[in-house]
């Protein structure tokens, strides 16, 4: 479910941020920039965070998905 709301927003970003671009224009201050910046760094963060969480641990194997008997079983670390 947060792999799809991700996808959703890494389509919907470009598009955000045009508005934001097109309604700002000139008027970007300073402080909104440090904020802007300080956003985005946390989002680099999290995203590493989220990536090191759902890793396989070291030296495991990948088994992918299969199909036994007409069952779907889902891939797993072995």
């Amino acid at each position: 479910m947060m792999l799809r709301f991700a996808e959703i927003g890494f389509f919907l970003l470009p598009f955000v941020l045009y508005v934001v671009w097109r309604l700002l224009g000139t008027r970007a201050t300073p402080g909104l920039l440090w904020a802007t910046a300080l956003l985005l760094a946390v989002l680099a963060a999290v995203v590493v965070w989220y990536g090191m969480q759902n890793s396989l641990p070291a030296g495991s194997r990948y088994v992918p998905a299969e199909v036994r008997g007409g069952v779907i079983v889902p891939g797993h670390a072995k």
